[in-house]
């Protein structure tokens, strides 16, 4: 299994040292050691990192990886991209096959065991799965379900559920998501100018694909995109520890 670390979202770049949100230190250790470990129990074979080159140049991004995992693969971005979707193809080489994939954002936190919502994906003999959890803020990507919890649609930053999505996909088969991204893209079907990894998911519904939804409470799923979502969730993990 695969798993690519989406990572290059427009970080504010300033004349003093600003670290990126994945060098933030809680607990001992980096979000990116974190979420490293985290798709380590989650039985992930080869880590890849989409990592922007000005990152990499500042920071030495691609050397705190490979401290982390000496084996991932560092994908640099070299200028903006039109979003994730673009994003994640710049490693097509290493996810386009049958291997099973994860694309997952750096800044994205949840208190969930991977590897038990991956196998739940597998015993469903799902192509897709994803992770949902309860909001109508249209900063998020939305899944639209029938009566049987099927998805029928999937929208970006447009609530046509209260099931938001976690930055969490799962694909059974790389090549399913590097066609229907190239798909996405010869359609060009740009949302605000980018286009998103949902999108890639209503793609696989045209052609009749399985898709799983597993839903989390809110409380397991933590966004670190921001400083204030980084200050609360710190301020959160130090009142659980000074309540034991």
């Amino acid at each position: 299994m695969n798993t690519m670390f989406l990572m290059g979202g427009i970080h504010p770049d300033t004349n003093k040292e600003q670290y990126p949100l994945y060098l933030t230190e809680f607990n001992e250790k980096t979000v990116l050691e974190q979420q490293v470990e985290y798709t380590k129990g989650a039985q992930s074979q080869q880590l890849l990192f989409c990592v922007r080159e000005s990152e990499i140049k500042r920071f030495h991004s691609d050397s705190v990886i490979k401290q982390i995992d000496p084996a991932a693969i560092v994908i640099p971005i070299m200028a903006q991209t039109k979003g994730a979707i673009c994003t994640a193809l710049l490693g097509a080489e290493y996810i386009e096959n049958d291997e099973e994939l994860i694309l997952m954002a750096i800044d994205d936190f949840m208190e969930e065991d991977g590897a038990e919502i991956i196998n739940e994906f597998r015993r469903a003999n799902a192509d897709a799965g994803v992770v949902s959890f309860n909001s109508v803020h249209p900063r998020y990507s939305f899944v639209k379900t029938d009566k049987d919890g099927t998805p029928i649609e999937f929208s970006e930053k447009v609530p046509i559920s209260k099931n938001a999505l976690v930055s969490f996909y799962y694909f059974r088969r790389g090549r399913d998501f590097v066609e229907c991204a190239k798909e996405v893209i010869r359609k060009d079907n740009l949302i605000n100018g980018s286009f998103y990894i949902s999108q890639t998911l209503n793609e696989m519904i045209l052609k009749q694909k399985k898709i799983a939804v597993r839903k989390i409470c809110n409380d397991k799923f933590h966004p670190l995109k921001t400083e204030a979502q980084m200050a609360e969730y710190i301020m959160e993990l130090n009142d659980k520890r000074h309540s034991k």
